[in-house]
């Protein structure tokens, strides 16, 4: 018997007008329109996109377990396929199934207006995915607003509401609220938060539909971000920040988390040092710490070393972290070499890891507690012309990878370009899903005019299995191709580039 397994596809139902008529009819209103709409300025960028891929299912299969020699759960097949065994019933296994194509098609809609009073401005970033094919997830969330908010501007202070989005020493996090950042005495900053928390990449609470299709453990309750960081320059010399971050059960009975971090930059003469650090007080565990130094040396040379501790995070809401992830330390160091007049780069680097002790395992079979990696990158560009390689090799504990990447190509103008790329990428040993060897390349392209921009690629990979007889080698083709247009008034373009809240 034969059942496709994917992935489920996550559904939320809203209008479909921007989806079939917004971008298209805001493309010709901007592009035909002779005179800038009534605002102070505006500046944004409408497109579509269309993606073709193709991807292989996976296939549930079965046999009596009768027809399987052996006893015990866990057997093997003639050809070496690994299937589990249910005595008196049947032995499953999956493997590869028919290959699915897919088209993904989104429409974009980046805008910000500043409304004629001083520091007040608007901004907002919507996506629609109407024609989405079915296999892909959320193709029947056919709209979504990854931002959207009012934001005031002052000297001293800055004040958004909304759907906002803050990238810090925490990480990303997304919410429906308020923030408010006070900069008026020099050189100390404190910015406070709080809002709704929202599913990263889904933009949605995390007691929502589409979380309750991805995970079956998923959270009952939404949650409140609340948040705090405080911010100081010493000139040019020292810098750093200090957060703070509670995400808390809307019903108020429990944390989804509570954690802090810290980062710090310090430029003693040529040599700059980083440090930061991230603390969960659920767990009592330091997830992140880092010390980071460069230094530029004689001859276009510069030297870079860092020590690192590092241990995965997990909300409370999820099971993941009552398996205690193990953590690791590790080291890293390159040298870089450039030259300007060449214009030429080269760099090549490694590190060493070791795993923290994971208390598993037989004592006969020790598990790899140690890792190590190399890399090597040259890059250049004269006129125009570019050219970029690099290898890399990794190994540790599970798992092994090697592969390298190659690009070639020509800038003509600003936003026109015309490249060919390659890579392949080699991956074995215990924790991957057999011996897998993947090459391919492609093109990749943009022609803009007029404030239009046509961007478009293709690539073709091979996969090849080794030792896996459950799985088929086979061929993906990759497509894409989007137009997009800019529009805007010229006074509002400045404040678009730095950021849209000058």
């Amino acid at each position: 018997m034969n059942d496709v397994y994917m992935d489920g596809v996550w559904a939320v139902r809203a209008p479909m007008f921007f989806g079939r008529g917004l971008v298209p009819i805001l493309m010709l209103l901007f592009s035909l329109s002779p005179e800038p709409l009534a605002a102070q300025g505006f500046r944004g960028e409408v497109g579509m996109s269309a993606s073709f891929l193709e991807t292989p299912t996976l296939v549930r299969d079965s046999v009596p377990e009768s027809q399987v020699p052996g006893g015990g759960r866990l057997r093997q097949l003639p050809d070496g396929t690994v299937v589990t065994c249910t005595p008196g019933e049947f032995c499953r296994w999956y493997r590869s199934g028919p290959i699915e194509p897919i088209w993904v098609l989104n429409q974009d809609l980046r805008l910000a207006i500043w409304t004629g009073i001083q520091g007040l401005s608007v901004h907002t970033a919507l996506r629609g995915r109407y024609g989405t094919d079915d296999f892909w997830p959320r193709s029947s969330q056919e709209f979504d607003a990854l931002s959207a908010y009012v934001s005031y501007n002052h000297k001293k202070f800055q004040a958004k509401g909304g759907r906002l989005y803050l990238t810090n020493g925490l990480g990303y996090y997304n919410f429906d609220g308020a923030s408010f950042l006070w900069r008026g005495f020099s050189p100390l900053r404190v910015e406070v938060w709080g809002g709704w928390g929202l599913a990263p990449n889904i933009d949605q609470r995390v007691d929502g539909s589409l979380m309750q299709a991805a995970d079956v453990l998923a959270p009952d309750e939404g949650s409140y971000v609340l948040g705090a960081e405080i911010g100081a320059n010493w000139g040019r010399v020292l810098s750093g920040n200090v957060m703070y971050q509670r995400v808390i059960r809307t019903d108020r009975l429990a944390l989804y988390s509570e954690r802090a971090a810290f980062d710090l930059r310090a430029l003693l003469g040529p040599v700059v040092i980083d440090a930061a650090a991230k603390y969960d007080f659920a767990y009592e565990e330091v997830n992140l710490g880092l010390l980071r130094v460069s230094t530029p040396i004689a001859g276009g040379f510069s030297l870079s070393a860092e020590a690192r501790h590092y241990t995965p995070y997990f909300e409370l809401w999820t099971i993941w972290g009552a398996f205690s992830p193990v953590g690791f330390n590790e080291g890293n160091g390159s040298v870089l070499w450039s030259s300007p007049r060449a214009g030429l780069t080269l760099q090549a680097g490694g590190g060493y890891r070791d795993y923290e002790e994971t208390n598993s395992g037989a004592d006969f079979v020790p598990m790899k507690e140690d890792g190590w990696r190399v890399f090597g990158r040259a890059s250049w560009a004269s006129r125009g012309w570019y050219a970029d390689g690099g290898y890399r090799a990794e190994t540790g504990f599970g798992a092994v990878r090697y592969g390298g990447d190659v690009a070639f190509g020509r800038a003509f103008s600003s936003g026109t370009y015309l490249g060919l790329r390659g890579s392949s990428t080699q991956t074995f040993s215990e924790f991957r899903i057999g011996e897998q060897f993947l090459a391919g390349g492609g093109i990749d392209g943009a022609l803009a005019i007029a404030g239009f921009s046509l961007r478009g690629s293709y690539a073709i990979y091979r996969v090849d299995y080794d030792n896996d007889p459950a799985r088929t080698d086979w061929t993906q083709n990759r497509a894409n191709i989007g137009l997009y247009y800019a529009f805007g008034t010229k006074t509002a373009a400045r404040s678009y580039r730095d950021g849209g809240d000058q």
